[in-house]
């Protein structure tokens, strides 16, 4: 029986289920990448579901997820990054906070740089 098969399956755990990487871009109008932070790790899944989720009052952050896109603009792009600076002392493993001190630069190096995007790509 089907039911009793999905009674026996463990409830969903976002944070275990997060295995597809986020990887960060900054891109163009026609969303060419101009340069990229690839998350084979899946670094920032982890940090997304363990503890950007929970982040109520983020403007930014709450929104990324492994199974989606999220793009900012040149408006949005200030306070993406403020938001993930925060973050920087927060994070315990250093891979964790490597991985995002590049995602910093990158998203440094977009700031007023016009019809330009940074966007998070999940799976």
């Amino acid at each position: 029986d089907r039911r009793e098969s999905a009674a026996k399956c463990p409830p969903l755990n976002p944070v275990r289920q997060a295995r597809m990487g986020i990887n960060v871009a900054w891109v163009d109008e026609r969303r060419a990448p101009l340069k990229e932070v690839l998350d084979p790790g899946a670094i920032l899944s982890r940090l997304a579901t363990r503890d950007w989720a929970a982040l109520t009052d983020s403007k930014c952050l709450q929104f990324i997820e492994p199974w989606g896109d999220t793009t900012f603009n040149q408006t949005q792009i200030p306070v993406l990054l403020s938001e993930l600076r925060v973050q920087v002392p927060r994070v315990g493993d250093p891979r964790e906070s490597t991985h995002l001190l590049q995602v910093i630069e990158l998203v440094e190096a977009s700031i007023d740089q016009v019809h330009t995007y940074i966007e998070f790509t999940g799976d």
